[in-house]
């Protein structure tokens, strides 16, 4: 998948989807307690599909150029998703991006949230293997650069989400979940041929209730 192309604006499709922006402080939600999922990535949880491009390392887990993986014990009818996220290594900024997917039925049907080193975020909905483009912007509650983590929160409804960056609201939007409830998982993608390395850390989804 690249990277390359991104739109300057909300698309005309976020409309549709009853995209309301916002720039307003939050407390993040996830909590512990109420898991239905944790992972601090501190081994290798059998729950996860691991291979060459995604596997744990120094207490993360590591994304090399390319993989989507996706943990069925993450399946929830609404939840708040919490992940802290950092692009370690990038040579191509504008074509590399690391993501974190929700209400995951298939690969060909899913939802997810994207961001590059540059400060520039998207939610996207895939639809029978279609993307749609819910939201685009250049965010400043991104911290920019490799190296820098970004605490990502998700809160899902069965209807509509909520999106933080590092504890500020960007935007809330309708959705579809899956009829048995979505799955939770992890995304990074770098252009052809170009390296780079993705993290995440202390993973949580934990009940709304």
């Amino acid at each position: 998948m690249k990277f390359h192309m991104r739109a300057v604006a909300v698309s005309a499709a976020a409309f549709a989807f009853g995209l309301f922006l916002a720039a307003s402080p939050a407390a993040a939600e996830c909590d512990p307690d109420t898991a239905l999922f944790e992972d601090d990535f501190a081994f290798e949880d059998l729950s996860w599909e691991y291979g060459d491009n995604f596997y744990v390392e120094d207490g993360k887990a590591v994304i090399k150029e390319y993989a989507g993986v996706v943990n069925f014990q993450t399946q929830n009818e609404g939840a708040n998703v919490c992940v802290d996220m950092t692009i370690e290594d990038v040579s191509d900024v504008p074509g590399s991006a690391i993501g974190l997917v929700f209400w995951w039925q298939d690969w060909d049907n899913f939802y997810e949230m994207f961001y590059w080193a540059d400060g520039w975020l998207e939610v996207r909905r895939f639809i029978k293997g279609k993307k749609v483009t819910i939201l685009s912007e250049e965010s400043l509650a991104l911290k920019k650069g490799a190296g820098a983590t970004n605490h990502v929160e998700i809160d899902l409804g069965q209807k509509d989400a909520t999106l933080y960056i590092n504890g500020t609201e960007i935007g809330r939007f309708k959705g579809k979940q899956p009829k048995d409830g979505g799955v939770v998982g992890l995304y990074g993608a770098s252009s052809a041929d170009q390296p780079a390395t993705f993290s995440f850390d202390n993973l949580i989804v934990s009940d709304t209730e």
